[in-house]
């Protein structure tokens, strides 16, 4: 079949689109599909990490109310920030802190630790300034006795707030002895109050009825009485809860249905209680202190252990055991507690590396004998509190057969008493110390002296002077220093 010139170029034009379309897919430009791997086209990205922020600042805040002076305020209130580089901040709670107690009335400086930053929060401390007491009801059986559920004691702290107490007072006499008008008085923390009741002859006591108000007694423990009510009838129908009851035994030996057995007014009553076999399911260790010289041993003050029992309670022991008390390692210290070889736990201190305390944080004091005055700071780690450290005046009385053994025929000398608040802080001995001699002393002839027992001298300390009123030198025990100045006195001079 012959054909048309229209045929060739259409023909024409099909080739010339297929070409197009194998030069574009070979050399990947224009629209073509990617004839393979070879022409994919790779872009190069530089990706820059994001610098981790770095902390800058710690801040601490106490929000709580004032605490009574010896108690341990609540760490919930203690509000401890860490702010960055970046702007930002985060809340942060494995913290240590100076101590737990407060210390002192008024305000104490609490120093809190987060790596290798320190900040001061502030708690006041109150102290116990007077108590009120009124009773609940006012007659009572002659023979009875008024509880600590019978009165309505208020306390009044230093601070203006006041406190309903609830128990841990005492009273006193122990029973109300004739009838009419009776003094009772109440005591807490070294506080008195005082109020008035009536004893009152009710009659013959002719039933008692006798509740206890815990499922379970346990073995080996003695009873709680505030476990126990007892109720008296008497002759003339009217009832009186008793507190001055007998227990014919107060603790269980054996488990199982047990009598309890109360006798009061010449009537006696039985009843049955269960009695449960009291033993130890547990141990629980904490630790409350904070960084550790590696080196050194953690505070065992620091170091509370508390046995967990089959009825739910926790009772804090003392004899317990770790397989070393010594920090041994920079970060993590894992220390095992053991009890008996059944139980144990463990707890996580941190230990770090002796940092050497410098002088721009000290805690400061004076010594004086009436006339002439010293002035000491020692440099102590930030983690101590500024008032660690007491200085006290030793008269020239108590020391002076420790200073006639320096057998100097002419000279003066100040003695005081170097001691720690907190004696547990005795382990961060020895410490440097600046002492800035009186006026009237001079630095060529002044040295430092200490004496165990107030009657030898045990040496003389070193001595760099720093300028013409202050040396340094470095404390290696507590106890009584003299500081002493004589003509007589030199350096190179070796003490008998």
């Amino acid at each position: 079949m012959k054909r048309k010139p229209s045929d060739y170029i259409i023909i024409t034009i099909c080739l010339i689109i297929i070409g197009l379309f194998l030069f574009n897919g070979i050399h990947g430009t224009g629209a073509g599909v990617k004839a393979s791997a070879a022409s994919t086209t790779y872009t190069n990205q530089t990706v820059v990490a994001t610098p981790t922020p770095k902390p800058e600042v710690l801040s601490a805040a106490y929000t709580g109310p004032t605490v009574t002076v010896g108690e341990e305020y609540d760490k919930k209130n203690l509000v401890v920030k860490v702010a960055y580089n970046d702007g930002s901040t985060e809340t942060v709670t494995d913290y240590t802190v100076s101590t737990d107690i407060v210390l002192k009335k008024g305000m104490n400086s609490i120093i809190v630790m987060y790596k290798d930053m320190t900040a001061k929060a502030y708690v006041y401390g109150r102290e116990l300034t007077g108590l009120a007491a009124t009773p609940t009801k006012s007659d009572y059986g002659v023979g009875n006795m008024p509880d600590v559920k019978d009165f309505t004691v208020i306390a009044s702290y230093s601070d203006g707030s006041l406190e309903t107490i609830r128990e841990g007072f005492s009273i006193s006499p122990e029973r109300i002895e004739e009838v009419g008008k009776q003094e009772v008085t109440l005591s807490y923390g070294g506080k008195e109050a005082t109020c008035f009741v009536y004893g009152k002859n009710y009659g013959k006591v002719i039933a008692l009825n006798v509740s206890y108000n815990e499922p379970n007694m346990v073995t080996n423990m003695k009873i709680d009485r505030n476990d126990i009510t007892v109720m008296a009838v008497y002759d003339d129908l009217s009832v009186e809860r008793i507190t001055t009851y007998t227990l014919e035994r107060d603790v269980y030996y054996d488990s199982g249905t047990q009598p309890l057995t109360v006798t009061y007014g010449g009537i006696t009553k039985s009843i049955n209680i269960q009695v449960i076999e009291r033993y130890i399911v547990g141990l629980k260790a904490e630790y409350t202190g904070g960084v550790v010289v590696v080196g050194r041993p953690f505070r065992e003050a620091d170091m509370h252990v508390y046995l967990e029992y089959v009825d739910g309670e926790f009772v804090e022991t003392k004899d317990y055991t770790v397989h070393t008390r010594k920090i041994r390692y920079i970060g993590n210290n894992v220390v095992t507690v053991y009890y008996g070889d059944k139980f144990s736990d463990t707890v996580v201190i941190e230990g770090t590396e002796l940092i050497k305390p410098n002088f721009d944080y000290v805690s400061s004091g004076k010594a004086s004998n009436g006339e002439a005055t010293l002035k000491i700071k020692t440099a102590i780690p930030r983690y101590l509190d500024e008032d660690c450290i007491e200085i006290t005046d030793v008269s020239k009385k108590k020391t002076k057969k420790a200073y006639r053994k320096l057998k100097l025929k002419s000279g003066d000398y100040i003695a005081f008493d170097y001691q720690f608040v907190n004696t547990d802080d005795e382990l961060e001995l020895p410490l440097t110390v600046r002492i800035t001699i009186p006026e009237g002393y001079d630095m060529d002839h002044t040295f430092l002296y200490y004496t165990p027992n107030r009657k030898t001298v045990l040496g003389r300390t070193n001595k760099t002077v720093i300028t013409d009123r202050t040396f340094e030198c470095t404390l290696f025990k507590v106890g009584t220093y003299m500081l002493v100045y004589s003509e007589s006195l030199v350096e190179d001079e070796t003490e008998e």
